[in-house]
């Protein structure tokens, strides 16, 4: 592990994982992918709800799960100091066919950690079948792009692995994004979501080993 990797780790075990609270803007950019005007959206790997309540807060109908007890009741503690009304589950996300039989709008994973090093064909299959007719599935997987995997178990996933890997389910890529969550979505948020911001970031990210956020949102090929 060398230097840069050594803070990476450090600050990881201290801080743990952050939210946002500019991962409202990513949320607006994945609702601008569907058409219905209260889409219905599962949260996958939802945590303590964070992403779960922004979809909510824009007009989705959210069901939202995790495997974690302890963060589902935590989800749920938010969830009635602000009268929300989202679907927290627990539930096992290697077989959501156990769980759900609607068809959903967005299918939404932010760090989910079954993708967090092996990138599982059989699993992402099942929740592509479970996308409604124009919906769109979207992972969000942080990464520097090395390829290599971090003493925290999670892998830096290249933009053209994931790229194989969804062309190889047959989906259709309908965006990509690299972007960082920290100067530039406070700061130049409409410049977040571009091609323009997307190749800088990932020259950035080559040059300083720096992960940032990989957006891969896909839809199903229906052909």
């Amino acid at each position: 592990m060398n230097f840069i990797e050594g803070i990476q780790y450090k600050l990881i075990s201290k801080m743990g994982f952050k939210y946002y609270d500019e991962d409202k803007y990513l949320i607006q950019e994945c609702l601008k992918h569907v058409t219905k005007k209260n889409p219905k959206v599962l949260d996958v790997g939802c945590g303590t709800g964070h992403h779960s309540l922004l979809f909510e807060k824009y007009g989705a109908d959210v069901t939202a799960f995790d495997y974690d007890e302890n963060v589902i009741e935590k989800a749920k503690e938010k969830k009635i100091k602000i009268n929300s009304n989202v679907n927290f589950l627990i539930a096992d996300g290697r077989y959501p066919e156990k769980y759900f039989t609607d068809k959903y709008d967005i299918i939404f994973m932010a760090g989910f950690s079954i993708f967090g090093i092996d990138l599982n064909k059989a699993v992402m299959k099942k929740y592509l079948n479970m996308l409604a007719k124009g919906g769109i599935l979207v992972l969000v997987h942080n990464s520097n792009l090395t390829g290599v995997v971090r003493k925290t178990n999670w892998r830096n996933h290249r933009i053209n692995e994931l790229k194989i890997f969804f062309e190889s389910l047959g989906s259709n890529i309908e965006k990509i994004y690299f972007y960082d969550r920290h100067v530039t979505v406070k700061i130049l948020r409409r410049f977040v979501f571009t091609s323009l911001s997307t190749k800088l970031h990932i020259v950035i990210s080559k040059i300083t080993k720096l992960p940032c956020a990989i957006v891969f949102i896909v839809s199903k090929n229906t052909n």
